[in-house]
């Protein structure tokens, strides 16, 4: 039995921070993400009428956007609120996909709602939108070295010897995306948390 969310229309808000120089960063898994589901469903990414990119595609019926805020990552409450006001979806469920360091490089976690957990483009959004009860699809990159800034952590880029456990966790980020459209949270957090 499954749990399905109806709802006329998902959005994923995909964060990351805009630029080449920021392309292979840990800070911009959310827009790794919304780079696979670009290769994965054919979709062509096209600009917005404010700070974003964006794609649709049909997923058994169900309509869903993927949203690249092009603010940086601090700012992302800004261009998840302009989008809500530009496009008026109708009938919606949102879902934001960020990294992580308080989560080992590779797992994932998908929660139906909550706090910042001191991600700060989760906290932008929430101080936006004046409300955290939206999933949220977090992607673990690591702690860091004991020492490091974490700032100057999250915005290096990748080592090499991490890219399989970051393509990995990537496909898994998006098929459990994907679940959760289709089967609700219940059944999607029992097989893709941890």
């Amino acid at each position: 039995m499954t749990e399905s969310v109806e709802v006329g229309e998902w959005l994923l808000f995909c964060l990351g921070n805009p630029g080449g120089r920021y392309e292979r960063t840990r800070h911009n898994l959310g827009w790794l993400l919304a780079d696979l589901l670009s290769r994965r469903h054919r979709l062509s990414f096209r600009a917005g009428r404010a700070e974003y990119f964006h794609a649709e595609y049909s997923l058994q019926g169900r309509r869903i956007r993927v949203i690249k805020p092009t603010t940086f990552m601090n700012l992302s409450g800004r261009a998840v609120r302009q989008y809500l006001a530009i496009e008026k979806p109708q009938d919606f469920e949102m879902m934001v996909a960020v990294d992580d360091v308080n989560l080992p490089l590779g797992r994932l976690r998908l929660r139906p709602e909550g706090s910042a957990g001191g991600h700060n483009g989760l906290k932008s959004i929430i101080e936006k939108l004046g409300r955290q009860d939206f999933p949220r699809l977090r992607m673990g990159v690591g702690p860091g070295p004991s020492g490091e800034d974490l700032a100057d952590y999250v915005l290096e880029n990748f080592a090499e010897d991490e890219w399989e456990a970051v393509d990995a966790l990537l496909t898994r980020a998006a098929d459990g995306f994907e679940h959760w459209v289709l089967h609700g949270p219940k059944l999607t957090m029992a097989r893709f948390n941890g």
